[in-house]
């Protein structure tokens, strides 16, 4: 399986964030990010501030026959009449951009996403560069289980729409990353799959292994070719297996309830490591439980966490040689008061493992 160079020169401990918050204020949103995270900010997606920041439509721009009626929060794939000359454009376009033009056409235009475009805005004022900027787009197993074609039927099992809408994705990624670049040594890309917590469901029925791993991997495809990161985001269990198997060389798991689960792919988790694969840690709680949480609550946690992967087969070399830590999902449904606890934790608990961990050398 393919060796991953691309993650050898992160820090040894990044602290960064999935993305949502809920404020709606963007440049508000923006001076927490920038204030609690300098050396991985990220781009903050802000639902409450607009419908289109949600996550089903924030990446939809200039997708093909993707309708959306705002009065109803309605929104699928028209695929009925003649769909062919916008789906022959929409290739045109990807072929294009494959053979190296810019993924302008696939923006996220400021009405779709004012965090985004505020936080570009902080860096095209501060100049120079981050050492690790951190961007998300929506999943493409998640994005086409969840969105439907007219009929209500996810377009996922919709052949030509399934492609579209993968290839969609990625494409807003290689716009991201084309859009990030000039602010970082590195951008890290995370596809967030909340759905893969559902495999093996009746939700996933008709949808193998092969289709997961060759969905994600197309995304992942069009990241690394534009020089970025990818990594999976999945807040929920899920066969990590699958997710191990695809190129991605970061998984984001929620380190607050399920080590365990991550634990049973001790094996999987051990060659993933091997290969260069980071994990993120979502080992700061994204309810209400964090009005209780202080830094040794959540470096505690880490410390149990990291037994309980190498009591797996995991080695633990590996597991600290490199990490990153969140959340453990987005921060949309708490309170501006208990994100900024988030954020204030996330700032203290980088340098806290970075000193702990150079000790043990």
């Amino acid at each position: 399986m393919e060796q991953f160079e691309d993650t050898k020169h992160l820090p040894q401990v990044l602290a960064t964030a999935v993305g949502s918050l809920p404020h709606t204020d963007a440049e508000q949103a923006v001076r927490l990010i920038a204030g609690a995270l300098a050396v991985a900010p990220h781009a903050p997606q802000l639902s409450r501030a607009d419908l289109r920041e949600q996550m089903w439509l924030q990446f939809t721009e200039n997708l093909p026959r993707f309708r959306v009626d705002f009065d109803n929060l309605r929104y699928f794939f028209d695929t009925s009449g003649d769909p062919l000359a916008e789906v022959e454009l929409f290739y045109d376009r990807y072929l294009r951009i494959m053979e190296g033009a810019p993924a302008d056409d696939f923006a996220v235009g400021p009405v779709y996403g004012k965090g985004i475009h505020a936080f570009l805005e902080r860096l095209r004022g501060e100049g120079g560069k981050h050492p690790v900027i951190k961007v998300q787009v929506t999943g493409p197993v998640s994005f086409g289980t969840t969105v439907a074609d007219e009929t209500g039927k996810p377009v996922f099992y919709h052949s030509i729409f399934r492609d579209i809408s993968t290839k969609g994705m990625g494409l807003k990624a290689a716009w991201l990353v084309e859009t990030f670049k000039p602010f970082a040594e590195q951008v890290i890309v995370f596809i967030d799959e909340p759905s893969l917590s559902a495999y093996g469901s009746s939700a996933f029925l008709g949808i193998s292994k092969e289709d997961v791993i060759e969905s994600l991997d197309d995304v992942i495809a069009m990241i690394v070719d534009r020089g970025g990161i990818p990594g999976v985001h999945c807040c929920g269990n899920t066969d990590w297996g699958i997710v191990m198997e695809t190129n991605a060389r970061i998984i984001n798991f929620d380190a607050v309830d399920y080590v365990d689960s991550l634990a049973i792919y001790g094996r999987e988790l051990d060659r993933f490591l091997a290969r260069g694969g980071v994990l993120a840690w979502g080992a700061v709680p994204n309810t209400d439980s964090v009005e209780q949480e202080d830094v040794e609550k959540v470096l505690s946690r880490i410390r149990k966490g990291l037994d309980t992967l190498a009591g797996a087969g995991a080695d633990r070399h590996a597991l600290t040689r490199q990490m990153i830590v969140t959340p453990a999902c987005g921060c949309a449904g708490l309170t501006t008061q208990q994100t900024e606890k988030v954020y204030e934790l996330l700032a203290q608990i980088g340098p806290r493992l970075s000193e702990e961990f150079s000790q043990r050398r």
